[in-house]
């Protein structure tokens, strides 16, 4: 199963700065790359894939402003988007009752206050640094000290939220497989003086063994 190791970065944190930075030229290239996208789906009734994308944009200043596996996971993000959209809209053409309202074309963020998600594969993470439990994004100043084992890393993502940023480390863990007593129930009721009141079937003598 995936589980999520947050970090918080306030204002005031030593790397928030430089996750601004990242996260904003992440959202340049996704207007961009949402533009040519919009442009020829609108104009032309053609839809621009991921494969498309990347190639057209491989040499342009956006996508090289970061490393390129950090920009392909940006136009990823972005035909996922189009993809949800393209599902959604063949869904209204057969029934607009399902819906309050036309689904939206993927919109562009703000030219000026607009973040967008930068997502780091373990292919864009020192591998030096992981070794000794430290994250270190490809070409960054970020160093941060992770709990997870490093083998079960799977991705590192910065995201943008109204005040702060968060660093999520992205990592797979082997769900725990437990034998349940299938005749054993156990009942929550939400109190009004009392938080709660939890009542089980399992004698005071059994719980004590």
């Amino acid at each position: 199963m995936k589980l999520v190791e947050r970090h918080i970065i306030q204002t005031n944190h030593r790397f928030y700065d430089e996750i601004d930075r990242l996260c904003f030229l992440s959202k340049n290239l996704y207007n961009y790359a949402n533009y040519l996208v919009r442009k020829s789906f609108i104009f032309e009734n053609n839809y621009r894939h991921y494969y498309d994308l990347q190639k057209t944009l491989s040499t342009q200043s956006d996508y090289q402003a970061m490393p390129a596996k950090v920009s392909q996971q940006i136009l990823m993000i972005l035909d996922k988007n189009w993809k949800s959209f393209l599902a959604a809209n063949e869904v209204y053409k057969q029934n607009p009752s399902k819906f309050n309202a036309r689904p939206c074309l993927p919109r562009y963020k703000n030219k000026i206050t607009g973040r967008n998600i930068v997502v780091y594969t373990t292919q864009a993470i020192s591998k030096r640094q992981l070794k000794q439990g430290i994250i270190n994004p490809s070409k960054t100043g970020i160093y941060l000290k992770t709990l997870v084992p490093t083998s079960q890393i799977k991705q590192v993502r910065l995201v943008p939220r109204l005040n702060h940023y968060v660093i999520e480390v992205i990592y797979e863990k082997c769900e725990k497989q437990y034998e349940l007593e299938k005749n054993r129930c156990a009942s929550i009721d939400i109190g009004l003086n009392n938080l709660a009141t939890l009542t089980f079937n399992k004698r005071r003598n059994e719980t004590q063994e």
